[in-house]
């Protein structure tokens, strides 16, 4: 059986300019897991400052707050989600899933037999 069509599209909340998008997600979802910034950027294979920028920015743009930041000492700095940077992380977790779903279905209606796969339902 073949596998079925999908789409991947980078999908990203706009306001005049970027808001917030898969990028940011990939960094805030490795501070949540690694609990520093530093530590989620060198996964991503990022510059930290470069990821400070973008997040710097994002948090600019949306008037809020995404992490909170712990300044080093005997047990070293790090960084955390702050709650409202964790309920965006979440919804745009959500969405993303939602909006692929969709788009794989509305994928597969309109290219149904031209690229071998079965029609579905709407």
């Amino acid at each position: 059986m073949a596998e079925q069509l999908r789409v991947r599209a980078s999908l990203r909340l706009m306001r005049g300019g970027k808001l917030f998008g898969p990028g940011v997600a990939q960094l805030l979802q490795g501070v949540d897991e690694l609990g520093s910034l530093r530590k989620s950027a060198a996964q991503m294979g990022m510059s930290y400052n470069k990821a400070w920028n973008v997040v710097h920015g994002c948090e600019e743009q949306l008037g809020f707050a995404l992490l909170e930041r712990r300044i080093g000492g005997a047990g070293g700095g790090g960084a955390a989600l702050t709650e409202r940077g964790r309920a965006l992380l979440t919804r745009y977790r959500v969405f993303d899933a939602e909006a692929h779903a969709l788009l794989d279905r509305i994928a597969r209606r309109h290219f149904a037999g031209v690229l071998g796969d079965a029609e579905e339902g709407s």
